[in-house]
């Protein structure tokens, strides 16, 4: 039986940071030693809750038809399936995501492509399959722990690396003060800069990060984003009108209708958009 945690703090346990919500998991591997060992690092965090382990894919997939969980850990080899394939199968009875747990280091990519939160090779480490889980979610990132992050740098460069022949960049990694996140940089509408904030516009959510503008705009792929004025990125494709205003500046509306303004000083791309050479 899977062990249930306690809603208390354990003794001495410090009652200022708020309680880490238990996360079900299965652990897929036919390798019965691998899975007990992972096992015993995922308890330790105390935050993850092994509901099941197979040893095959198609007893992975029963499973999962059979109970949704939050996380599953799976191997890249299988006996009956590849593990990639199993991802695809498995994927819309995942409430968050799969993370691989494997020795095949050169199959990391494939993990990427079929949307993997991460990749942790065997044999495990504890403090990399925290880093996995502080990437889920599933514990907080520790006061100026700065592995976490780095273990996000080493993802958005791999998905570069993929994305390379579509474009320069297809990813923003945003910061925040209770972890970080990869944004595909496709959904971003537009991006302003607020004091010492940047704020990224998606949809209706509003993303925020400590940084200086000039420095998202160099992780971006500027065939993509353009400067309209000294506080404002907009996703060229976001826009569905561009309208001249006063003194040589623009209004832009996007999609959704949030309009823009443009500055003289940054009005050159716009007018290259429509065809017509700056003037000096």
């Amino acid at each position: 039986m899977p062990r249930a945690f306690p809603d208390a703090p354990e003794p001495g346990a410090d009652s200022s940071r708020p309680p880490v919500p238990t996360l079900s998991a299965i652990l897929v591997d036919p390798d019965r030693l691998h899975r007990e060992r992972l096992r015993r690092e995922l308890e330790a965090e105390q935050a993850i809750q092994v509901v099941d382990e197979c040893d095959t894919a198609r007893e992975a997939i029963e499973v999962g038809q059979r109970a949704r969980v939050d996380l599953v850990f799976l191997e890249t080899v299988l006996p009956d399936m590849d593990g990639f394939e199993l991802a695809r199968l498995l994927r819309a009875h995942v409430r968050i995501g799969l993370i691989y747990v494997t020795g095949q280091e050169r199959r990391a990519r494939q993990a990427f492509d079929v949307h993997a939160l991460d990749f942790v090779l065997k044999p495990i480490r504890a403090d990399r399959l925290r880093e996995a889980l502080v990437h889920a979610g599933a514990v907080p990132v520790p006061d100026g722990d700065r592995e976490a992050e780095g273990t996000l740098e080493r993802l958005m460069a791999l998905l570069d690396q993929r994305d390379a022949q579509r474009q320069r960049r297809a990813r923003l990694l945003i910061r925040r003060p209770d972890g970080a996140c990869l944004v595909k940089t496709a959904t971003i509408d537009w991006i302003e800069a607020a004091g010492k904030l940047v704020k990224v516009h998606i949809g209706k959510r509003v993303l925020e990060q400590r940084a200086a503008l000039a420095s998202v705009e160099r992780q971006l792929d500027p065939d993509q984003f353009l400067r309209i004025s000294r506080s404002v990125l907009v996703n060229i494709d976001r826009i569905r009108e561009i309208q001249p205003w006063f003194n040589g500046e623009y209004v832009v509306i996007l999609d959704e209708g949030t309009r823009l303004s443009s500055s003289r000083r940054h009005r050159a791309g716009l007018r290259r958009l429509l065809g017509k050479e700056d003037e000096h």
